[in-house]
């Protein structure tokens, strides 16, 4: 698929510019300023041959053989080496036979001869380029990728400032996974292209796919791979020891309580919670001695990951040096940050982007911060959802990734901020409910923490998920499911939708009646309103 599409990028570009050079118009004298005395017999026999060859068809090939012939004999044999009219007529013979080596070597002696024909000569190559690129593509497609090559690097040399012959290159090698070679020639393309408006596309394309070949060779990195299980390792340990310091803490304060009224435990119940405890405080010891092993672990081999994320995080700082707007780069640049353990830059990238949130997408930035939570890169996740939030406060779905991030985080201030909204837009769904009783738990208030664990398991008889949300320039679609939670039908009443703009605003509402639903039984309901700048969604019972 790389290289058919490549011919025909070539096939549009080149066009007209293949075939015989003056076979078709006539002979061709060189055009001013470039003049040239012939200045010896020979040159000038070789110009009548190559005359000849121009306007009598049927004696081409025979009178370009004998152009060559005294043209060479007239450099070789007759010390006309400095004579620029007889390199520039020689090269005039091998463009006609398309021998691109020769025209190349010919021409530019003649033009290190004669500077004045610069414009002539490039006309000549340019037009002997764009047939030499278009042979390299039809032999990649053949699949004779050396022959190919040979050519790309020939059209290079015909056109040094023309990008495209180190497009292909890099296409080449990288259709065949030699990504080292690949990076060279996408290097090239973007050095060559420089500022050159024609050639924007080519630089900025080279660019990004340097980039994303260093950032895959970054993170299938050995030591990528093994940071990301020690850090995963990491996680497992602070779950275990989370689990057992609590229970070990309870038990503690039990203990503390019992002694405090003057009350023991039988011989029996008392062997059993010396046990217990002294399992509990050795799990928390290990816990905390395998937690600083890992940990040390990672510092040790911090080095190496830096340094197998340190040419694609440089590739995507020039990246965005050259194309600063670029939302999805400053997005992957955060998460090498993240992923190479530097998480203050990770979070740092994305409060950047906070400066500009009218220029970015904030679905880059809802996607990339769920693919950090997924990777336990919590920091980075949690800042890169924070900003996108920015754009549209609104969206259920990253308010409660956004949740779940602070939760792992111990970040009770964020994750209750960010619960009380979810609810305040979602009341009647378990799991907004039991993130706000997981913030309350963090902050220590038990009465709050067992009111809206009650709620969720025991006070909500009917659960409401919205399953769909489609917004459009013209209004929105939504759908919702409710789902009787309880052994008994449950009670009819009343749904309020409201369909919010940016600042909050109820830009729509519809309100419906839910019937009554049997027990573990569903009811859909499909709303669809009009009105204009619509990006979220609440609703209310009644």
């Amino acid at each position: 698929m790389r290289c058919t599409c490549l011919i025909l990028i070539a096939a549009v570009c080149c066009a007209g510019l293949t075939g015989p050079l003056f076979a078709q118009g006539g002979w061709v004298t060189p055009q001013p300023p470039c003049e040239l005395s012939a200045g010896h017999f020979k040159v000038n026999g070789g110009i009548l041959y190559l005359k000849t060859a121009a306007e009598k068809p049927e004696r081409r090939d025979q009178q370009l053989e004998q152009a060559r012939k005294v043209l060479t004999e007239a450099i070789v044999q007759n010390a006309q080496d400095k004579n620029a009219a007889a390199w520039y007529y020689l090269g005039r013979y091998y463009v006609e036979t398309a021998d691109a080596a020769g025209a190349d070597s010919a021409l530019a002696r003649a033009l290190a001869l004669a500077p004045q024909c610069k414009q002539d000569i490039g006309g000549y190559r340019q037009r002997l380029w764009a047939n030499t690129l278009n042979g390299g593509l039809a032999a990649w497609q053949g699949g004779k990728e050396d022959s190919a090559a040979v050519l790309f690097r020939l059209a290079a040399r015909l056109e040094p400032g023309n990008p495209k012959a180190f497009v292909a290159l890099a296409g080449l090698y990288a259709g065949k996974d030699n990504y080292d070679s690949a990076l060279v020639y996408y290097r090239r393309t973007a050095q060559t292209a420089g500022n050159d408006t024609a050639f924007a596309k080519d630089r900025k394309d080279a660019l990004g796919n340097a980039v994303r070949i260093l950032v895959g060779r970054a993170q299938s990195d050995p030591a990528a791979l093994g940071y990301a299980r020690l850090r995963a390792s990491i996680d497992s340990i602070d779950r275990g020891f989370e689990t057992d310091s609590t229970t070990l803490a309870r038990m503690i304060a039990s203990s503390q309580s019992r002694k405090a009224r003057g009350r023991r435990l039988t011989p029996a119940d008392q062997q059993t919670f010396t046990r217990d405890s002294t399992a509990r405080a050795q799990a928390v010891a290990q816990a905390r001695t395998a937690r600083a092993t890992v940990v040390q672990q990672m510092a040790a081999d911090s080095g190496k990951l830096r340094a197998a994320f340190a040419p694609a995080i440089e590739a995507l700082r020039d990246y965005l040096t050259a194309y600063p707007g670029e939302a999805d780069a400053a997005t992957s640049l955060a998460t090498l940050y993240a992923q190479s353990g530097r998480a203050a830059e990770a979070a740092a990238m994305f409060d950047s982007l906070a400066a500009h949130a009218r220029n970015f997408d904030p679905e880059e930035l809802f996607t990339a911060g769920q693919r950090l939570l997924g990777q336990r890169l919590y920091r980075a996740g949690t800042r890169a959802l924070a900003v996108a939030l920015t754009r549209n406060p609104y969206r259920r779905d990253a308010l409660y990734s956004l949740g779940v991030g602070y939760y792992q985080l111990r970040d009770s201030t964020g994750l209750l901020e960010v619960a009380q909204r979810l609810v305040q837009l979602d009341p009647l769904n378990r799991s907004s409910l039991k993130l706000l009783a997981a913030a309350w738990d963090l902050r220590g208030k038990r009465d709050s923490t067992l009111k809206y664990v009650t709620q969720a398991d025991s006070l909500v008889a009917v659960e409401v998920t919205v399953s769909s949300f489609v917004p459009d320039s013209a209004g929105a679609a939504l759908t919702l499911l409710a789902t009787n939670l309880r052994p008994a039908p449950s009670k009819p009443f009343r749904l309020t939708v409201e369909f919010l703009d940016r600042q909050g605003k109820p830009v729509a509402s519809e309100a419906r009646e839910l019937p009554a639903i049997a027990p573990q039984e569903s009811q859909q309901l499909d709303l669809k309103v009009s009105g204009k700048g619509i990006i979220g969604w609440r609703y209310r019972p009644s």
